[in-house]
Parts: C-alpha cells; sequence; structure tokens
C-alpha cells in the first residue's frame, strides 16, 4: 500500500488509514479481526478517540495494540478544553489502548472560536499535551473539525499543529470551499500533515465510493481514514487503495460536472443560512429530516 510523509512529523503513513469511530459498532471479535486484517493488508495507520463509545473503541483498539504496537502509527484524541482534565483523559486513554505512549494527539472536534480559545489558552487542553509530549506520552499534536475550515485556518496562525484532520469529498469540495482553496495549501506550505476523513460524506458518496476515494487521495492529503467495520467495506477500501492512481484536472471536471450526487441539495450543516430573519433553527430541520 502507498505511504506517504505526514508533513513535518516525519512518519510514513499508508494513505489508507482506520477509523475507529465505527468500531464501537461491533463485537470486540470481530474489531480484532479487522484491525489484524488491516495492518496484514499493508495499513499502519490507526485512530480512535476516549469519546467514541465512552472509551468503547480505545478498548477495542487496545485489545490489539497489546501485541502489535509496534505494526502502526497509533493517533487519538483528546475531546476536553481544560489542563487537568485534559491531561487525566490523556492517561486513561493510554491505559484503555493498552500503552505508554501515541504517536499523535489530536484537539479534537474543535468547531467553535469558543473552543479553540479554550484550548489555546495558559490553563487549556493544549498545554496538557504538550506536557504529554514532554513526557514521552504523545509525539506529535494535531487538531481536528467537521466542516468550519476558517477555524483550522486560524489555529495553524496561532500554533504550529504538527497535523490537522478535517473531512475532503468532492461533495463538501462545494459546502466547504475554504477546505481546498486555502487550508490545504495553507498545510503544505507549513508542511503540516493532513489527514482526512469522510471520504463518502457521511455516507453520501456511497454509490460512488471508488470515485469518492480517488478524488481524496488526489488531493494533497497524506491519510484518508475510513469507518471500516465490515469485512466487505475493508477488503474493498484496500483493493481501492492499492490500486490508486492519481486523478487528473480533467477527470476531477468530469466529477464535478458528472457526479449523481451533485445534483440535488443534502444539507452539510455549515451554517451559512443562519441566521434566519424569522428565528427558525434551519440546520436542525434538516439534521431531524
Amino acid at each position: 500500500m502507498q505511504k506517504r510523509t505526514l508533513g513535518k512529523t516525519g512518519l510514513q503513513v499508508s494513505i489508507l488509514g482506520m477509523g475507529g469511530f465505527h468500531l464501537v459498532e461491533i463485537s470486540p471479535a470481530d474489531a480484532e479481526m479487522l484491525l489484524n486484517r488491516y495492518l496484514d493488508a499493508g495499513g499502519n495507520y490507526i485512530e480512535t478517540a476516549p469519546g467514541y463509545g465512552s472509551g468503547n473503541s480505545e478498548s477495542k483498539v487496545g485489545q490489539v495494540m497489546a501485541n502489535r504496537r509496534d505494526d502502526c502509527i497509533l493517533a487519538t484524541k483528546c475531546d476536553l478544553r481544560e489542563r487537568d482534565q485534559a491531561a487525566a483523559q490523556i492517561d486513561e486513554s493510554l491505559r484503555s489502548l493498552q500503552t505508554d505512549h501515541v504517536d499523535l494527539l489530536f484537539m479534537h472536534h474543535v468547531q467553535t472560536e469558543e473552543a479553540l480559545a479554550r484550548i489555546l489558552a495558559p490553563d487549556g487542553a493544549l498545554r496538557a499535551a504538550e506536557a504529554a509530549r514532554e513526557a514521552g506520552k504523545v509525539g506529535y499534536i494535531g487538531i481536528s473539525n467537521h466542516g468550519h475550515p476558517q477555524l483550522l485556518i486560524r489555529a495553524l496562525e496561532q500554533y504550529p499543529f504538527d497535523v490537522i484532520m478535517t473531512n475532503l469529498n468532492y461533495y463538501d469540495r462545494f459546502n466547504f470551499p475554504l477546505i481546498e482553496e486555502e487550508l490545504l495549501p495553507m498545510a503544505q506550505e507549513r508542511n503540516v500533515g493532513i489527514v482526512g476523513m469522510k471520504a463518502v460524506a457521511d455516507g453520501y458518496l456511497w454509490r460512488s465510493a471508488e470515485t469518492a476515494f480517488r478524488y481524496a487521495w488526489s488531493l494533497p492529503l497524506h491519510v484518508m481514514v475510513a469507518g471500516m467495520n465490515t469485512a466487505a467495506y475493508l477488503e474493498q477500501d484496500v483493493a481501492l487503495a492499492n490500486d490508486f492512481s492519481p486523478m487528473s484536472d480533467a477527470e476531477r471536471e468530469r466529477v464535478y460536472d458528472e457526479a449523481p450526487e451533485l445534483g440535488n441539495y443534502v444539507c452539510r450543516l455549515c451554517g451559512d443560512c443562519l441566521p434566519c430573519p424569522e428565528g427558525i433553527d434551519i440546520p436542525l430541520v434538516f439534521r431531524m429530516e
């Protein structure tokens, strides 16, 4: 499987990463089987978070890390904002993962200006991450969010994060154009590692998985994380990664012109419709639908 250098970290990561969110939906035995199969197939990037099933995902990853920690680059996340709470969460994650260190720790799901400011504060979670790095518990520090590229841009302006993680797919190319137009070039210029997620846009592009993954891998990302919680999904995605060839500009334009999913409107909760003059929470209406 092709590998790329994860920015200034120097880590060599496989272009297909194993996401931990959907491991909460399957049994420990099935999770163990899939994680081992992924590693055996040449994948080497596994990511999880304490918030995935209140530690359920980390525990399932940990049962494999107990024997195969040296076979992968391991990432987890911190969704707390205060230094002391974050420090305790990092230690709990290490216990669940059955390891003494993770290669990468993300400040997780930073969706608001307030959350970013809190993380960066003198008593914020970032200070706990830095202390963990000094103690050898964390290799590198990243930041992740869903669909708010302006916040990741500001984050990189304010702190030298090693890695960013965001949604990258041809549907969100038009919902959040700043991702490809400003965020990715900025990360490249600063040699920041780029981890992608949601190649099939939360499942919306599932009928076009081959095109969706090929589009994403043709962007300047380093690893695309996928929630492979069945053997069929895993084998399909591994095959796509092994057969990957970059899209040309002409092929990319053809996707924009012809992709069936781009013909209908689906709310991606970007918030541009707010504030509504009638006081209606429009994104909430679409979420309920």
